[in-house]
């Protein structure tokens, strides 16, 4: 069997949490690159593109399309329904839901 990474393109409904519940103090734009988690202690990397505006303030709540980096270690079954946390560092600032996977890629590990 060939080692694989997979990397995922998925629409989600993203929340930041107020600033006074912990959140950032300032709005985040597209190609926003923080971490994430699904349910487990390992992040994964990632961009957040909004879709049909440019920002999101804290407590605010909006869809975005997210891509995670390729990796060998994130779940080979996300699917609709799945939450999951952002993070900048080890702040949770906000959390998701996965809507929609628009693609999974498996990407053979060559050494």
């Amino acid at each position: 069997m060939t080692p694989h990474k997979i990397a995922y393109n998925f629409t989600a409904t993203l929340s930041l949490f107020p600033t006074e519940n912990g959140g950032r103090k300032k709005p985040v734009y597209n190609h926003y690159r923080p971490s994430f988690a699904f349910s487990t202690l390992q992040h994964f990397s990632g961009e957040i593109s909004f879709i049909n505006r440019e920002e999101l303030k804290p407590g605010e709540t909006a869809t975005a399309v997210v891509k995670l980096l390729p990796s060998r270690h994130i779940r080979q079954n996300l699917k609709s329904g799945d939450s999951f946390t952002i993070l900048e560092g080890d702040k949770i600032v906000g959390t998701g839901v996965i809507q929609r996977i628009e693609q999974e890629n498996k990407i053979a590990i060559t050494h």
